[in-house]
């Protein structure tokens, strides 16, 4: 049965189909790829029309400050004028003896944020720096300091000595009481370490310092077998080492 006048077409049929869309018109919205286009040209005209724009002042008003510079003041100037009432001649310089300065003072254009003093300030710095450098290393070190630094080399390379003196005195006497190994790791001269050496044990050899760990191998020398190092001889026993024997250190001796 075909469809009357005041019903509604079926959403499938063609005049459904041909019923022209309402266009989208809402500002700033682009539909198509072509408004796109023309919105992203007009956009980059008006950025190069703004740099122009910006760009051509800029050169306006460099080629007008060059023009006046370059343009000798003359008589229509109040300055000058009142000059030339006091006797100026143009090209002579000015002052009393005319022995002042004859062109005017340049100008010089700030074109950027930065402080006024920045520059000043940063040249003053570099200076300075550069006169600090310069001082430490003509001063070098103090007399007092090279002193004690070779004091302190020349008292480690006497205590290393006498490590190694006592050192292999140590192990001889520990081999003829057949003891096949040190009780302390420095007490023996220093061997290539094995793979499976005790890491511990190197830890804490390495927070003595040379003069400590000569200082307890003298002990153990002086207790054990009653022996100096510095007198080069054993002793019947503590009582005669204690007599005898100035004393434990190098100093005593």
């Amino acid at each position: 049965m075909a469809a009357t006048d005041n019903e509604e077409d079926d959403y499938m049929s063609d005049a459904f189909l041909n019923i022209e869309t309402v266009k989208d018109v809402r500002p700033g919205l682009l539909m198509t790829h072509k408004q796109q286009r023309l919105h992203n040209q007009m956009k980059k005209r008006k950025e190069c029309q703004l740099i122009n724009k910006t760009t051509g002042l800029k050169a306006l008003e460099e080629q007008q400050r060059q023009e006046g510079l370059e343009k000798a003041i003359d008589s229509t100037n109040k300055g000058f004028s009142l000059l030339q009432k006091m006797g100026y001649t143009p090209g002579s310089g000015i002052g009393k003896n005319n022995s002042g300065r004859v062109e005017p003072i340049g100008i010089v254009l700030k074109t950027d944020r930065k402080g006024l003093g920045r520059e000043a300030a940063l040249r003053e710095i570099r200076e300075w720096k550069k006169s600090m450098i310069r001082s430490r290393r003509s001063a070098g070190p103090s007399v007092c300091e090279y002193r004690e630094r070779r004091a302190q080399e020349a008292a480690e390379k006497l205590d290393r000595l006498d490590l190694f003196r006592c050192q292999r005195v140590c192990r001889q006497m520990d081999l003829e009481q057949d003891i096949q190994e040190p009780s302390e790791k420095f007490f023996w001269p220093e061997e290539v370490p094995e793979d499976d050496a005790d890491e511990s044990e190197a830890e804490e050899l390495n927070t003595l310092s040379l003069n400590e760990q000569l200082e307890i191998l003298i002990f153990y020398l002086r207790r054990t077998y009653n022996y100096c190092v510095y007198c080069g001889t054993v002793y019947e026993d503590a009582s005669d080492l204690m007599d005898e024997c100035p004393g434990p250190n190098r100093e005593n001796h």
